[in-house]
């Protein structure tokens, strides 16, 4: 008997030391996975104290490792190079980690430093499901005594980016305009004969008051209608080195677009079908910029339809809506359609499929970098009738 007992403690023993060397190893994984991570990370406590940080932190604070850990993140912050604004003894303006902490949801946030470099930070909060599988379980922390959650907070430099993608932006704009010169001329050229004829008959006939008054409003008519046409023209093309947001009605952005292009697209008998929702909630953004994404995305449809030589006519439908806290925009066209293996790819600058010259593959690529700058996001995918359609989602302004 004594040996059996024996015998079964040297197992217990055994299979105790393999655990322990397991969850040695898993931990050494863990920690290394952690310092391969190449965007600065950390985990905080709910007052802010760094519990964990992995070396791509401690090289941007430029600071040793030992001398990160135990310290407040935005106190080693404000002593960075790379200073994040707050006021004193307060967390960084802007910091996502309050509100992930709140929602018990991952949460994104973006801060300018001092030097004017611009962070993207993500804020996960750490916290599991109560025993028991309960679908109504209050969720709680992972680490003891973390009340609120300890936060798994990671942040990375997108000033470069965001400068590559206002460079995209600016060739894209300007093959666009190249692109609307031609409809914007013949837009401009309609007004401008009525103009010529009316003044032409009251230079040459002795108009009676009444009509001369007729044609004169005429003429009032065409020149606001050229002035509207040259406005939207100038507030398309103008470039801004940083994007001003600010809060706007999405319906007032899909008209100001559809003035610079509806002659061209009629001229090809493709009609222009609109369905604005009412009373939609504004969004925060900029006008200039998603007068851009509309006009890219009205362009992708058109030349899908007028590319199918054995279509006379076709339909572009434009449709907003609300729901949910988000504001959405569908174009939809009745052309070819995107064949399955492009639709993975389409957002990728450089990709096109129209003829050499006729596209420089960077407008779906602006329109996505634009999307996702504005905190929303878009999708495309077929019609079953037949056709496209792109689908904006813009976060509505509260």
């Amino acid at each position: 008997m004594w040996e059996r007992a024996g015998a079964s403690m040297k197992r217990n023993e055994s299979e105790n030391i393999d655990q322990l060397t397991v969850v040695s190893v898993a931990k050494r994984q863990w920690e290394k996975t952690f310092d391969a991570i190449s965007d600065p990370l950390m985990i905080v406590d709910g007052d802010y104290v760094i519990r964990r940080a992995n070396l791509a932190l401690a090289d941007d604070l430029g600071v040793a490792i030992q001398r990160v850990v135990g310290r407040k993140c935005y106190e080693v912050r404000g002593q960075a190079a790379q200073a994040f604004p707050s006021e004193e003894g307060c967390p960084c303006t802007g910091c996502p980690v309050p509100q992930a902490r709140r929602e018990g949801a991952p949460h994104d946030g973006e801060m300018q430093a001092r030097s004017g470099r611009v962070y993207r930070l993500r804020a996960y909060p750490l916290e599991e499901t109560r025993p028991g599988g309960r679908e109504d379980a209050t969720p709680v922390p992972v680490m003891m005594g973390a009340t609120p959650p300890m936060v798994v907070c990671s942040y990375r430099d997108v000033t470069d980016e965001r400068e590559m993608t206002r460079q995209l932006s600016n060739a894209e704009k300007l093959a666009a305009i190249g692109r609307l010169a031609g409809g914007v001329a013949h837009e401009i050229n309609n007004p401008l004969g009525g103009i010529l004829a009316f003044a032409q008959i009251l230079l040459r006939e002795n108009c009676p008051p009444d009509e001369q008054r007729e044609y004169l409003r005429e003429i009032e008519k065409s020149a606001f209608r050229c002035k509207a046409i040259v406005e939207a023209l100038l507030r398309f093309s103008r470039q801004s080195p940083r994007m001003k947001r600010a809060p706007l009605a999405l319906n007032d952005v899909v008209r100001e677009s559809l003035t610079l292009v509806t002659y061209k697209y009629a001229v090809r008998d493709v009609e222009i079908r609109c369905d604005l929702g009412d009373s939609l909630p504004p969004v925060l953004g900029n006008a200039n910029q998603l007068e851009q994404v509309l006009v890219n995305l009205l362009s992708n449809a058109f030349d899908a339809i007028t590319s199918v030589p054995s279509k006379s006519n076709g339909a572009i439908e434009l449709r907003t809506t609300a729901a949910g806290g988000w504001v959405e925009l569908q174009v939809a066209d009745s052309g070819t359609g995107i064949s399955d293996g492009h639709l993975a790819k389409i957002f990728d600058p450089f990709f096109t499929t129209k003829e050499e010259g006729k596209g420089t593959g960077l407008g779906l690529a602006v329109t996505y970098a634009i999307i996702r700058e504005h905190g929303g996001r878009i999708a495309a995918r077929n019609r079953p009738e037949g056709g496209a359609v792109f689908t904006v989602a813009l976060p509505a302004a509260v």
